[in-house]
């Protein structure tokens, strides 16, 4: 765990926050991002999943007022000029990362989570130097499905108080996520822009360079601190995989496909019926007219036969007594831990 670690560490350097912030590309993109009239989406992708990014941009076009939201970091310059091709009106930014994948020796043990945990770390320094400049955002997932227009939510407006607002994991029809309220997945979250979320994030970065944790379980654990007063969206809204355990009675507005696949994501989406794009580039409305239906029979391999918690008795009188006392609150702790013996 430790060589992980410092691993991260090591290459994190080669992208610092100071390397971000000094470049006048990227404060071109804040400054653009900061005349936006409402808060911008922002979404992180590279050439590995461009044609999943244009798939999104598809889903998103015939909803009123979303694409003039959208904005985008790349991890390529060539990433960057392919989706400019097709979208040259939305804000895009590269921060190239392929000097310190090329820096990655290939067998490196652990390569492709020190790489992946690298990812969420520049998504956290972009988050703390946005939040830093007043400007507020959401950061969002390119392999999340928009059943519906999002923005009639007006999710900001619903949670005033809140300097953070959240998704979280689970299925409140599978018992064992009533040990896990609050957790959060990490791929849609609304960022206030201020001094509090700033120092939110550089948080964030400091807890991933130091410990095995991915920055969903930092966020989490972070967000048992009043102070920075953070909020979950309700999962009827958002929701991960997580959904296709259930009954599917309810079709969350937004729900990100995060589980584990033998398929790539695209051919994950060519069989569910979730494709927006069509192969001569075009946006295809008859696959968005259909997604509801199409979510609410996909991936029927997902759903669970569990009805009972298997929670053993001194588990769930622990549990009472943590959330009676205060020592750890819905496990917000105990998440911070749990994937430290994963990898």
């Amino acid at each position: 765990m430790r060589r992980i670690i410092e691993n991260v560490q090591k290459y994190s350097e080669m992208i610092s926050i100071e390397f971000i912030e000094n470049d006048p590309h990227f404060l071109s993109f804040a400054e653009s991002l900061s005349l936006m009239q409402e808060p911008p989406f922002i979404l992180f992708f590279d050439m590995s999943n461009l044609n999943v990014t244009l798939n999104h941009f598809c889903n998103l076009k015939f909803m009123y007022g979303t694409l003039k939201r959208a904005t985008a970091v790349a991890f390529e310059k060539e990433a960057e000029l392919v989706f400019q091709r097709h979208y040259p009106h939305v804000p895009i930014i590269t921060i190239d990362f392929t000097a310190v994948k090329a820096a990655i020796p290939e067998d490196l043990e652990n390569r492709k989570y020190i790489i992946y945990q690298l990812i969420l770390l520049i998504r956290a320094r972009v988050s703390t130097l946005l939040a830093a400049r007043n400007i507020d955002f959401w950061c969002m997932q390119q392999d999340s499905i928009w059943t519906e227009n999002f923005l009639s939510m007006d999710v900001e407006a619903r949670f005033p108080q809140a300097n953070l607002i959240f998704d979280t994991v689970g299925n409140d029809q599978i018992p064992i996520y009533q040990h896990m309220k609050g957790w959060i997945c990490g791929s849609t979250f609304f960022v206030r822009g201020n001094k509090i979320t700033a120092e939110f994030f550089k948080k964030v970065d400091l807890l991933m360079r130091s410990r095995q944790s991915p920055d969903s379980a930092i966020m989490t654990y972070l967000c048992g601190a009043a102070r920075f007063k953070c909020a979950k969206m309700p999962r009827w809204m958002v929701s991960s995989s997580n959904f296709f355990m259930g009954n599917r009675d309810i079709t969350p507005i937004i729900i990100q496909v995060d589980h584990e696949s033998n398929l790539t994501k695209m051919e994950l989406f060519k069989r569910e019926k979730f494709v927006f794009r069509m192969d001569n580039g075009t946006c295809n409305y008859t696959a968005l007219a259909f997604i509801r239906q199409a979510v609410n029979i996909a991936l029927p391999e997902l759903i669970s036969t569990e009805t009972e918690d298997k929670t053993s008795y001194l588990f769930r009188f622990l549990e009472f007594l943590n959330e009676i006392i205060g020592f750890d609150p819905y496990h917000n702790k105990y998440f911070l831990h749990v994937h430290e013996g994963i990898v």
